[in-house]
Formats: structure tokens, C-alpha cells, sequence
């Protein structure tokens, strides 16, 4: 990383030497053309009461350990309605899945974690192993956030 905060790729050929910013190339970036991100998590905080955690990229053993450290910092900042945004997540692995039933294990009582995800390989594995029935998971972020927060409309 150089010191304006760019990253420089190196595979040999000085030509290919290009740098990166928020994890797409420069020059695409300026065609509007995106790379997937690895891996990337966001939290906000949109309420006193309610945390969101986005997550982008593959949720497998390198990244699992981010997302529990993340759900961790957003639970013990007192949030007791929490939603994890996986409708940029392209693949979840058993680990990633290990931390989030770990989580909705150990909520307060009272406390709700909702699931967004619209990635049918991501919903997929939920249905595979059956934790599809464990989790509250929605096809849009609105009907996840109307669910935390206690509508009706939301969880039928």
C-alpha cells in the first residue's frame, strides 16, 4: 500500500502495475466497470436499538472470524435488533454459518437477528441444512428491518 492509501498489484510485468482503491482497479473503476470484493463488511448503526451489518463477497474460513467480530461489536453496543445484509454475499460457507448460529444462540432475550439474502446459491445452502427454519431470512432489507422492529406484516 502506497502512502495516498492505493494498493499496487504486482504480477511481474511492470506494465500490469495499476493501482487499486476500494478494491476495483482505477481504470475500471473510471469505465464503471466493478470487481467483486473479496470480502468487505459494513456496519451502521441506524437507531439506538437497531445495528446492520452489510456484508459483500464470500463469507468462508478466511472471513468468518471479521463477521463474528463485527456481529460481537455490534451486539455489545447494545443493539438488540440486528440485521446481517447478505444480498452481496455470493457464497457462505459452514464456518460463516457456525458464527451466525453461534450468535442467535447467544442473543438476550428479546433481542432479534434477521437475515437479508437474495443470492439463491447463498439461500440454498440456508435450505440444505435446514437453517432456513432457524433464521428469520428476507428477500429485501425493508421487510428484515420491519421484522426487527416488531411489524406483523413482516413476519407472516
Amino acid at each position: 500500500m502506497s502512502r495516498d492509501g492505493s494498493f499496487h498489484l504486482h504480477s511481474g510485468d511492470p506494465r500490469d502495475e495499476q493501482p487499486e482503491t476500494a478494491g476495483h482497479r482505477v481504470d475500471e473503476a473510471a469505465r464503471g466497470e466493478r470487481k467483486p470484493i473479496a470480502f468487505a463488511v459494513i456496519r451502521r448503526e441506524l437507531d439506538e436499538h437497531t445495528g446492520v451489518l452489510s456484508v459483500e463477497g464470500e463469507l468462508d474460513l478466511a472471513s468468518a472470524p471479521s463477521l463474528k467480530w463485527a456481529l460481537t461489536d455490534i451486539l455489545d453496543a447494545g443493539h438488540d435488533q440486528v440485521i446481517v445484509d447478505l444480498s452481496l454475499v455470493s457464497f457462505i460457507d459452514s464456518t460463516a454459518l457456525g458464527v451466525l448460529v453461534g450468535v442467535k444462540k447467544n442473543l438476550s432475550p428479546g433481542a432479534k437477528l434477521a437475515i437479508s439474502c437474495t443470492h439463491p446459491d447463498v439461500l440454498n445452502i440456508f435450505e440444505l441444512t435446514g437453517l432456513d427454519s432457524t433464521f428469520d431470512i428476507f428477500p429485501t432489507f425493508d421487510d428484515a428491518l420491519a421484522f426487527v422492529r416488531g411489524s406483523a406484516a413482516a413476519a407472516g
